[in-house]
This record gives C-alpha cells, sequence and structure tokens, in this order.
C-alpha cells in the first residue's frame, strides 16, 4: 500500500494564504503527485470538502510550466461547460506544514477540484450488487460525458478507473483533466496509462484523436464486467477480451460488442459511444451467464477408481470419489471461481497435483503442501501427467502458448514458445513420450500446434467463435472436437483435408470432452438434454453408438482412460457432481460419489 510523505492536520495554500486548506485523509499516490481529501476555509469561515492532488515535483520551473498547463486547463474545462467533467482549480503554494509554523521547502503545485463522494470505476464494479445491469447504466453515463466533450472537439486523452469516480447511486464523474486537449492542437506531451492506451502511440508532435478515448472507454467497460481481471494486454486487447468475457459465462454477443471498442483499427471502434453503450445496456439486460466457469476433471488412481475433481460452489477445488480415498483438496488459500482444472498423479508416488485457471486468468498449482500462483494473465488450460511422470499443462499468455511442468521435488518451471501464436488453449495431447500436440483458439481460428517440431499449422474448419474444444490420438491419426457457440460439434481428423464430421444429431451442446480409447475416439457432450456419449462403432456396425446416461440438463463433461483401459466419465448434472465408469465387461456403471473434500 502506497503512504504519503505527510500526515492529516498541516496546512497549505497559495502563498498569500499558505493556511486555506487543511489535510484529512490520504487517498492514493500515483506518478508524480499524491491525492488527498482536503477542506478549505473560504474568507467567510464556511468550510468545503475539496480534492487535492499535490504534485511532487520541486523544481520550481517545472512547477510554474504545470502550473500554466493547468490554468490553461482549467480555463477551457469551465468555457466548455460539460456535464459531469469535475473541473479543478489551480494554486502554486508551500509545502504541506503544521498551522502556524514558517512552511519549509520549496513551492509544490496543487491541482483542487470539488469533492466528490464517490470511489474509482474499479472500486465500485467489485462491489457492485446490482449486477451487469447496474454496471451497464454507469457505462452509458460515461459514454454521455465523453461524446459530449468530443461534440465540442476536445479529448480527456487520459480515462482510466482511477479518473471515473461512481457514487452509491451510480452517478458517474470525469475527473483529472491535466491532459485535456482540443483536437485541433499539436501535443507536446505524450501520455501513456498501462492497460489503457490503444496499440497506437500517441505521439509528440502530432494531434490528438478521439480513438484514443474510445478504446479507453472499453478497457472499462472490461473492468465494469470483468472487475478481477488484470491487465488488458493493449497489443491484443480484443482478442484477450473478448476470450475473458466467453470463460466467464457472457454469450458471444455480448463478447462481440465489448470488443468493438478494442479493435485494433482505430476507425472501427464505435463513435459516438451512446449508440453502442445502448445497445450493451439492452444486451446486459437481458444477459443470463452460460454455465462455463466450473472447471471439472476425472481421474482413475492406479486400481482404476475414478476420482473427481470440480470448482467449489465458492471458489477453490473440491475432490469426490473412491480414487480419493485418504486424499484431500489443497489447503491454504487458492484459486476462486475456477475456469479450467487439470489434475495428474505425477512422480513416483503418484502424489496428487492439480492446475487451476481462475477468473482472474490466474494460474495455481495445488499440491498437498498447499497453493501457489504460477503466472498471471493466462487463457485456457489442458494437459496431463506425461510419460515421463511429470504434470505438463499448456495456458496462453501474450498471444503464445506456454508451457509449465511440475514433478515432486522439483521447482516449477516455464516456458514460452512465441512461435505458436495462441489467444486460449482449448486442449492438449501426448502424441508420443515428450511430444506434444495442443489446439489452440488464434484470432477466432483454431489452429492445432506440435511445439519444437518447426511445422505450421493448417486453421480447422471455418473462422468463428469457439465455446471450447478436445483432442484424442485414433487409429486414423489425431482427432479434434471442437463446439462452436451455437452449440453445433464437429469432429475433425488432423492432417487431412477432408471436411470436418458434424456430430451430436442437431442437438446443442455446451460442454466436450473427448479421449482416444479402443476403436475409435470416444466423446463426452453435455446440453440442456443430458449427457450424451459417442461410443466407436462395434461388430458388424460401422456407424457410432449413442449412450445417455441421464436426460438431465448437464453443463460440463469430462473423461479419462484408466490403466486398465477403462473409461470413467464425470459431469456436472443440475450443478452436481455425477460419474460413471465402465466394468470389466465394459457395460457402464453408475459411481457413487461420497461427500466431496
Amino acid at each position: 500500500m502506497s503512504e504519503s510523505r505527510w500526515v492529516p492536520g498541516l496546512r497549505f495554500g497559495p502563498e498569500f494564504d499558505p493556511e486555506q486548506y487543511e489535510l484529512l485523509e490520504f487517498h492514493h499516490r500515483g506518478g508524480e503527485a499524491e491525492v488527498w481529501r482536503a477542506v478549505r476555509t473560504g474568507h467567510n469561515g464556511r468550510k468545503e470538502l475539496v480534492a487535492a492532488k499535490i504534485m511532487l515535483e520541486r523544481d520550481p520551473s517545472e512547477v510554474r510550466r504545470w502550473l500554466g498547463r493547468w490554468d490553461d486547463v482549467s480555463h477551457n474545462a469551465h468555457r466548455l461547460g460539460v456535464t459531469d467533467l469535475v473541473v479543478p482549480s489551480f494554486l502554486l503554494g508551500p509545502s504541506p506544514h503544521r498551522p502556524g509554523t514558517a512552511p519549509t521547502g520549496g513551492l509544490l503545485g496543487y491541482q483542487i477540484s470539488p469533492w466528490v463522494d464517490g470511489v474509482p470505476l474499479h472500486t465500485w464494479a467489485r462491489t457492485n450488487r446490482g449486477g451487469p445491469a447496474a454496471a451497464a447504466e454507469v457505462l452509458a453515463r460515461l459514454c454521455r460525458i465523453v461524446d459530449e466533450l468530443h461534440r465540442k472537439r476536445w479529448v480527456h486523452r487520459d480515462i482510466s478507473p482511477a479518473n471515473v469516480l461512481v457514487d452509491g447511486d451510480g452517478q458517474v464523474k470525469l475527473i483529472d483533466l491535466t491532459f485535456l486537449t482540443p483536437l485541433d492542437l499539436t501535443l507536446t506531451v505524450a501520455v501513456f496509462t498501462p492497460g489503457h492506451v490503444p496499440p497506437e502511440a500517441e505521439q509528440v508532435g502530432g494531434f490528438p484523436t478521439t480513438a484514443k478515448d474510445l478504446f479507453a472507454v472499453g478497457t472499462l467497460a472490461r473492468n465494469l464486467l470483468l472487475p478481477e481481471h488484470g491487465r488488458l494486454d493493449h497489443r491484443l486487447a480484443a482478442e484477450q477480451a473478448r476470450a475473458e468475457m466467453l470463460a466467464a459465462g457472457y454469450g458471444e454477443e455480448l463478447a462481440q460488442w465489448a470488443c468493438e471498442p478494442l479493435a485494433r483499427d482505430p476507425d472501427r471502434r464505435p463513435a459516438p459511444l451512446g449508440p453502442w453503450a445502448a445497445r450493451g445496456r439492452e444486451l446486459l439486460r437481458s444477459h443470463r451467464p452460460l454455465p462455463r466457469t466450473m472447471g471439472l476433471a476425472v481421474l482413475p488412481d492406479a486400481a482404476g477408481r475414478p476420482l473427481v475433481a470440480a470448482a467449489g460452489p465458492s471458489g477453490g477445488v473440491l475432490l469426490a470419489g473412491p480414487g480419493g480415498a485418504g486424499l484431500r483438496a489443497p489447503a491454504g488459500q487458492g484459486p476462486g471461481a475456477v475456469r479450467e482444472l487439470v489434475c495428474g498423479r505425477a512422480g513416483r508416488d503418484g502424489e496428487l497435483v492439480l492446475c487451476a485457471e481462475d477468473g482472474t486468468g490466474t494460474l495455481w498449482v495445488g499440491t498437498a503442501a498447499g497453493w501457489w500462483e504460477a503466472a498471471r494473465g493466462v487463457t485456457g488450460l489442458a494437459g496431463a501427467v506425461d510419460s515421463a511422470g511429470e504434470l505438463t499443462v499448456w495456458t496462453a499468455a501474450g498471444g503464445a502458448l506456454h508451457s509449465y511442468r511440475w514433478a515432486p521435488g522439483r521447482t516449477l518451471t516455464g516456458r514460452e514458445l512465441p512461435g505458436c501464436p495462441a489467444d486460449r488453449v482449448l486442449a492438449a495431447v501426448e502424441e508420443r513420450p515428450g511430444g506434444w500436440l495442443v489446439l489452440v483458439e488464434h484470432r477466432d481460428r483454431v489452429l492445432s500446434w506440435r511445439p519444437g517440431s518447426g511445422s505450421s499449422s493448417t486453421p480447422l474448419g471455418p473462422p468463428g467463435p469457439l465455446r471450447s474444444g478436445a483432442l484424442a490420438r485414433s487409429s486414423a491419426g489425431p482427432q479434434a472436437a471442437t463446439l462452436r457457440v451455437d452449440g453445433s460439434v464437429q469432429l475433425h481428423t488432423l492432417g487431412t483435408a477432408g471436411a470436418p464430421a458434424e456430430i451430436g444429431d442437431g442437438e446443442p451442446s455446451l460442454g466436450v470432452a473427448m479421449a482416444g480409447h479402443r476403436g475409435g475416439p470416444t466423446i463426452a457432450l453435455a446440453g440442456e438434454g443430458g449427457v450424451r456419449l459417442r461410443l466407436p462403432a462395434a461388430g458388424a456396425s460401422r456407424r457410432p453408438r449413442w449412450w445417455r446416461p441421464t436426460l438431465r440438463p448437464s453443463s460440463r463433461v469430462a473423461l479419462a482412460v484408466g490403466d486398465d483401459w477403462r473409461l470413467c466419465l464425470a459431469a456436472v448434472v443440475e450443478g452436481e457432481l455425477q460419474c460413471w465408469q465402465e466394468d470389466a465387461a465394459y457395460r457402464w456403471q453408475s459411481v457413487t460419489l461420497p461427500d466431496a473434500t
């Protein structure tokens, strides 16, 4: 937590009245300034709460230069008369000091604004209890302010969560006008706020554009809808935000809407913002989260008994099933809402290791010793224990594929593969010892990578957004199943030019899993109509067989093959965990799951 060089009770003011203001409460420090809540005592004795931004620069010439800039800003902002734009005043005075004592040190610049009884937008978003509809109203109010400023041919240039205040009624104020600039004035300083600036950088000597403000509003829309997520990578903003939105349970239409201001091409960003915000308000009012955020994995033990690992209803990971006898989930503070989950028994002793991607894009590793963070800003997770007994997982971060390997008694090792672009990892399978095949989503295309092989990838199927994917080995070569956002599922044979096969008989699906097994891959689908299992053809028939273990609505499935070649199937059925397993005669039987730990 940042600390101030001053304490409450100190006074400051202009040189002719150096005790006019009193510091009350330190708020934060950013860049070369501190922000305080203060009180001004007028010459008539009336007291007024203000926000005081204290510039820390002590060079007198620099202080006077900033004061001149601020004086112009105040004059222009008053003249513009934009509603809910908080206009500051400025003064030059001695450092904060105790009342009745002579100030020490040089002069400082102070930016004084009316006190707004609100909190920064990102703080409001984390405590918002009104859901997406309330977030939509806040966004619409911000867009109105920005549109009004742009209509008068001015730009803010430094829109960020800290510069947007939201009060208890959802009213919005735009503050900190330090870089307020008309569109026809060349720039003398470039502004860069990490996570909130577009790919095209401002250039000193160039002209400002409204596109920078539009992009920043897009980053704030993401803050409102995904308040726990980390910083946005401005180079891949639209791709990252879309993957995060879909993983958080927002539909494709909402994800595409939210990404419009984040377009790499400035001319494609919506202007004015009002119609865009109104469209989002309607989408968010009718939004119903898709059941896509519950990680699920199934893992047979050495005796073939299944262990089911699933995201807990309030965070963390739960373990259930006969294969988990004597095991407990990792202790300590771990992941919150889990999007994806991989588990395996690593090392000679088969130690249980869990890897989880949570709702903020953080990769966690959990063992009997507890949980710890492995990486941040990841999207998608897949992997398994490899032939060397190490748990290898694959994820995407910064537009590239990453791998992480863990074995008992060793440090977690990570590697970036910049030659394998990826926005989200969908699935992974070890084809041969040390040789992996990874299915990824990149710019609305599905690609398969064999890291380290030097081979290129041919996109699978037509471009378009995906919900999830799966991979498996088969006698005909590796096969992939892709689940589109419309619920359709396609089966691809990698390395062939043939068209993918549509499976699922037109019944929309919400989840897919796949396992290479005996005569061909077995595919599990989950949807409103229950769980469906597509089994390889047997006997004289050349057609795959279908089996439905339940007709109750299901949202997630997982498949695994035991050392004895028996399959285990787990599913989330109306919010409950269920499990089935093949018996010695390969007939499916329900598995009783004791209370999860």
